[in-house]
């Protein structure tokens, strides 16, 4: 957990979630495959403590952003997500509509997960899309596919998320010019707020 000023007087939390179903061949954020998952429930545990303990730090700044990454947090329940949430606005000075990130894994994410989070307070979700192209995402050692994306970015929107993040990487081995302006122009067609692109 980490909480840091971005503008002059607002402050941003960042909250890392370190499960993942798998380990990805290309990713070196720290994180904790799925055979450890019983590791989430004390991790939550820990976070709240963590929350408790760090409230003072804020010095009576407001948050206005709150990014939960990972890792992988869209393994959080709906419930865990809203423990989270609750404890910070118990703890720290929000301002009236901050936003609220969760990285998700197309992989993980279903329509009552979605109805949970927003529930809870989140925002904004941002999809680990990396590529459309499913031999691209086989590489990258990925479990969703291209078709995957779309279902999850149509879950997405009609759960009412209007702030939507989709990451590409480009730079995959073997990927070629065509595979990448067809995977970038799958992410523009998805019409997401944001795109956040990456070179592996």
């Amino acid at each position: 957990m980490s909480i840091f000023f971005h503008s002059e007087n607002k402050l941003g939390m960042y909250i890392h979630i370190p499960f993942c179903l798998q380990k990805c061949h290309y990713c070196d954020f720290y994180s904790v495959p799925l055979n450890r998952m019983g590791l989430i429930g004390p991790y939550t545990n820990a976070l709240l403590r963590e929350i408790d303990c760090r409230c003072r730090e804020a010095n009576g700044q407001p948050i206005d952003t709150i990014y939960l990454g990972g890792g992988t947090p869209s393994l959080l329940s709906a419930q865990e997500v809203k423990l989270l949430l609750d404890r910070i606005r118990m703890q720290f000075l929000l301002t009236s509509d901050p936003e609220i990130t969760l990285e998700a894994n197309p992989a993980t994410i279903s329509r009552a997960k979605v109805s949970g989070y927003i529930e809870a307070g989140v925002n904004r979700l941002s999809i680990g899309a990396q590529s459309f192209i499913g031999r691209n995402l086989e590489v990258l050692g990925r479990l969703h596919t291209p078709e995957d994306i779309l279902k999850t970015v149509d879950i997405i929107r009609t759960c009412g998320i209007k702030n939507l993040n989709l990451d590409l990487i480009y730079g995959i081995p073997t990927q070629s010019q065509t595979e990448w302006e067809t995977s970038l122009k799958a992410a523009v067609n998805c019409h997401p707020e944001h795109i956040s692109i990456y070179l592996l």
